[in-house]
């Protein structure tokens, strides 16, 4: 049997595929190793995922865990002993998400890879490995394009009096939001990155007032900006996408791509469908 994990910074995405390629899917909270230690992740799994599952640990043969922030060695020793923990007769094996957005999306053809998430993240990929990436910098620097930078630039929008009233007047009435609330989420609560992606949900729902479009065009312009366009090959290639950003703002991302001349290609909530291919060799 094989386990194979799809782990962003809100939520993991778990499919076991047995021998007959029977697939079993779970989910449980997101284990970047930049926001949870090995101990968390162990009492999570135990706590969810080893109780939802079908089988029993040591029936696992391989485990095939993409994450973000699995991007040094030290985050991904984070994973991979917790792993080991929870799975100790298993192959265990930690990549980077973004290699799972690639291999999901292009499978052993090149192109260029982007999550758009609660962050974001860009790659070119050759057909087997990974060859050219901007580097991601995070929440805190980063992560043009994702959720919880348009949380980041919405809240702005909101304390600069830059909303219009009834928009204003929509937003109080959902959130009731104080500069209080804001700066205890932003620095005493975990998960800052998560708080602020909470707020894309206000983006769907007034994606048609102008402010709310010019700030989702403003997002995707700054990830293609300082992302996208540093790839050589980028006017000549498709770019393709995983996420729920990507996937529920397609439009209004194509739109900022036929403006700068680049071709969207696909634009995919989650990559496990793939991911399930490629490791049963059928991608």
């Amino acid at each position: 049997m094989k386990l194979i994990a799809d782990s962003g910074s809100t939520k993991t995405s778990w499919c076991l595929l047995d021998n007959s390629l029977q697939q079993d899917h779970y989910k449980t909270i997101g284990y970047n190793p930049h926001y949870i230690s090995s101990e968390g992740i162990i009492k999570s799994m135990q706590e969810n995922l080893l109780q939802m599952m079908v089988a029993q640990p040591e029936e696992i043969q391989e485990v095939h865990f993409y994450g973000a922030g699995c991007s040094t060695p030290a985050d991904v020793k984070t994973v991979y002993d917790a792993l080991t923990t929870c799975f100790p007769n298993s192959k265990i094996i930690v990549e980077h998400d973004l290699l799972a957005a690639a291999r999901a999306l292009c499978g052993h053809n090149p192109g260029i890879a982007c999550i758009l998430g609660t962050g974001s993240n860009s790659c070119y990929y050759d057909g087997k490995n990974i060859t050219d990436n901007v580097p991601a910098l995070g929440f805190t620097v980063g992560d043009e394009g994702g959720g919880a930078n348009l949380g980041r630039i919405l809240i702005k929008s909101y304390f600069y009096r830059e909303m219009e009233e009834k928009l204003k007047a929509a937003f109080d009435k959902r959130y009731g939001l104080t500069k209080a609330i804001l700066l205890d989420n932003i620095y005493q609560k975990p998960l800052p990155n998560r708080y602020m992606a909470q707020y894309t949900l206000f983006y769907r729902d007034h994606r048609d007032h102008p402010l709310i479009n010019k700030l989702l065009l403003q997002n995707f312009k700054g990830f293609l900006t300082r992302q996208v366009v540093k790839y050589e090959n980028a006017q000549q290639l498709p770019i393709h996408y995983i996420g729920s950003i990507a996937y529920y703002f397609r439009a209004e991302l194509e739109e900022v791509m036929n403006e700068m001349n680049l071709t969207i290609g696909k634009a995919i909530r989650n990559p496990m469908e793939g991911l399930v291919a490629f490791h049963s060799g059928k991608l």
